[in-house]
């Protein structure tokens, strides 16, 4: 049996450029239906937002979420294809908090990729896919209640070297597993295909 996993385009995504921010960013990129998992973590965002000086970026949530993250400085974006690489890239700590239901525990970890393909480091609840994409890649922190989450933020917003080193792991991983030039050519050879010109040109 083949696994393939999640993947990302390696040419829609770049690594962010890191510079020491006077303000870090926590990010978050999801839609209406899934901003309500944010609120899970309200304490230990305001927590953390409060000690360290940090924001929140919202890309896809309503102002709606607004009213559940009072003391929080939230800059909500829009969703697009065509934008979602550049805001991700804005982001110093990119966030999936889920909680353990049996919808949660079929999500695939999208956004956990496309964060570590723009090489940024990951806070995320141990649900499902998640474990196993953070604990395989190196590339940030599991948190499985509010004082995990308000430790592991408190962590790396304290040091950005470690949010570095955290956020090149991920962007490794990424080339060398949760791509679409990686896995193409391993799903062509799982379907006995031999791989088009193409397909070719994409993996290269």
């Amino acid at each position: 049996m083949t696994l393939i996993p999640t993947v990302v385009d390696l040419g829609r995504y770049r690594p962010r450029i890191t510079a020491p921010a006077a303000h870090p960013v926590i990010g978050w990129i999801g839609s209406p239906s899934t901003q309500k998992y944010l609120l899970d973590i309200r304490v230990p965002l305001q927590q953390a937002c409060h000690s360290h000086g940090a924001r929140l970026l919202l890309v896809g949530a309503t102002p709606e979420i607004r009213a559940g993250l009072s003391g929080i400085e939230v800059q909500l974006e829009p969703w697009s294809e065509e934008r979602e690489a550049a805001l991700i890239r804005r982001m110093d700590i990119g966030i999936m908090p889920l909680p353990d239901g049996p919808w949660e525990r079929g999500k695939c970890g999208y956004k956990l990729i496309q964060y570590m393909a723009c090489g940024v480091p990951l806070v995320a609840s141990p649900t499902g896919a998640n474990r196993e994409i953070v604990e395989h890649s190196g590339a940030g922190l599991l948190a499985d209640s509010a004082d995990a989450w308000h430790d592991a933020l408190s962590c790396l917003l304290s040091s950005a070297s470690e949010r570095e080193r955290l956020g090149r792991a991920g962007r490794q991983a990424v080339e060398s597993r949760y791509s679409l030039q990686r896995q193409f050519p391993v799903l062509l050879e799982a379907l006995g295909a031999t791989l088009p010109s193409a397909g070719k040109a994409l993996v290269n």
